[in-house]
Order: C-alpha cells, then structure tokens, then sequence
C-alpha cells in the first residue's frame, strides 16, 4: 500500500513538471494566440452562430394553376437612396464577410457560376424580361466594368478634352434594384399574394459631362435561382442585432419600400410614358390600391 502512495505522488509530481516545462515564454499556452497569427482567436459574440450556415430558402405553398382565379404582372423600382433600403446598399466595400451588400452577393455568385445572367437588352424585342436569352460567363463579367467619360485638361494646350477610360462598377455605383413580379389570388387559400421572378442591379448613366443621362440595367437574374445562394448571406436589420435576416427573406417578408413603374397592360409601355414627375408616382399608388382594392373585394362582411 504504501508502494502505491508512493508511485502516485511520483506521477503526479512527473505531471506538473512536464506541464510546467510546456509552458515557458517560447512555448505559450494553447488559449494565447501570438500577434502574428491570422484569424480569430476567440468568440466575437455571446454566442455561437449555428443558423446561418444552414439557412434554407423559405419554401413556396403548393400552388396549382386551377386555384389562380386572377393575376397581374408588376415591375417594381427599389430604390437604393431611400432609408428604409439602405440595408440592401450598404456596406459599399467589398470586404465585408460577415455582411456583404447585395450586389456584392451576386457578383459572387456569378463568378462562382452559382447564378445565371439574362440580356437586358436582347436584339429581339423583349419587353417582358422573359429569360429567354442567357449570357455566357464571359459576357457576364464585362457586366461589372464600363467605360467612364470625363474631362480631362491637356498638359501642352491646356485645353480641356473628352477621355474615355474602363472603370470596375462597385457596389456603390448601384442605385437601383428592379424587380419584377406576378400577384395573383390564390383561392386554395383565399388570400392575395405574390411572387418575384426578377431582379436587376441597375446604374446611372451619363453623359460627357458626367451629368445624369438614363438609368441601365447591368442583367436581369431569375430570382428563384438566386434564392439558395441569397438565404445564405444576412441583412442587416437596424432594429434587433439578433435579429439579422438572409436577403430571401427581407425579399420574402417585403421588408423594402418601392414604387411602381409599369403594369402589364395592352399597350405594353411603363408609366412614363404617359406620366412624369409626381403623376407617375400617383399611377404607382394607383395600381397599389387597386390590388389591395380587387382582394378586399373578394370578402363579404
């Protein structure tokens, strides 16, 4: 018995020894990370984040043609300058790995061949956006790049002259996301709803002088095929930190403020072309109401 008291003591005594040795100023702890180490070392948060990374898409009701009694195709303007959007705009860098800006999401997305481009402006006419004409990868990538027209003084005359120079489109260069969509009533269900079918980062254009000449859609994306790589990435939500959601569901719950610019109608022309300025924005608010109008219809009291 007594030999086995003895051989314990001599263990325990081996341990802190060994233990000891391991920890000097050339060798450190494994909890202490040197300066020079890339990476986090400890949790930034109260918690671990477990839910994103097996974030899935909201998935769509069932529905069957025979239940949509009534639909009309919209085209909406999400403007990027607008307060309520900014969380789809910011943050302008494209640094950003916790939180990236949605343009920056589907530039990634179509570099890794996660998503697939449509012309914008196929040579046949085709005003309803139908996806009928899909990019090749090397087409999409001038997608992200422009020619930018400034003036530029000369260093011998002194005269000031038109150059025109290649410039890489940024995040910030967009201003505009447009968005288009069916609203139908599903009877199944007795309730209005919608789905989006598009989307499209847009930019100004503009002219030698580098005043503001038109808007340009860069492409159109299918937005059904964006939504797996879309549920992986937050928003930020500038009322709840904990509260952070995936760009499908900011898109999902409506959580953006727009405007209409074109209804489908028989002449197949947006609103400016028959109003301007604030009548433009009356006939959007017009054709809001007259949806919410045609569903409140649908109920006897």
């Amino acid at each position: 018995m007594k030999n086995l008291k003895l051989l314990g003591v001599f263990v325990a005594a081996s341990s802190i020894c060994g233990f000891a040795q391991t920890i000097t100023p050339n060798n450190p702890p494994p909890h202490q990370q040197s300066s020079t180490t890339l990476g986090p070392s400890v949790n930034n948060g109260v918690y671990i984040p477990e839910h994103l990374p097996n974030r899935k898409p909201i998935p769509y009701v069932p529905l069957r043609e025979a239940d949509v009694i009534w639909q009309h195709r919209i085209w909406r303007v999400i403007d990027l300058r607008e307060k309520i959007n900014h969380p789809l705009y910011y943050p302008t860098d494209e640094v950003s790995a916790k939180r990236p800006s949605l343009f920056s999401v589907i530039k990634q997305g179509i570099i890794s061949h996660e998503l697939s481009v449509y012309d914008p402006n196929p040579s046949v006419y085709d005003p309803d956006e139908e996806f009928k004409i899909e990019e090749p990868y090397s087409e999409a990538q001038k997608a992200f790049s422009r020619e930018v027209t400034f003036m530029k003084q000369d260093t011998v005359t002194g005269e000031m002259t038109s150059v025109t120079a290649p410039d890489t489109i940024k995040p910030s260069d967009i201003k505009q996301y447009w968005v288009k969509e069916d609203w139908f009533f599903d009877k199944q269900r007795s309730i209005m709803d919608v789905r989006i079918l598009g989307i499209a980062p847009v930019i100004e254009a503009t002219d030698d002088k580098g005043q503001f000449k038109s808007y340009k859609v860069l492409f159109w994306l299918y937005y059904p095929g964006c939504r797996n790589l879309f549920s992986r990435y937050q928003c930020y939500n500038p009322y709840n930190d904990a509260e952070w959601r995936t760009y499908d569901e900011v898109f999902h719950k409506r959580q953006f403020s727009s405007y209409i610019k074109e209804e489908s109608n028989v002449y197949n022309r947006p609103i400016v072309t028959e109003a301007q300025g604030v009548d433009a924005l009356l006939k959007s608010e017009e054709i809001k109401d007259n949806i919410f109008k045609f569903e409140h219809d649908m109920w006897n009291y």
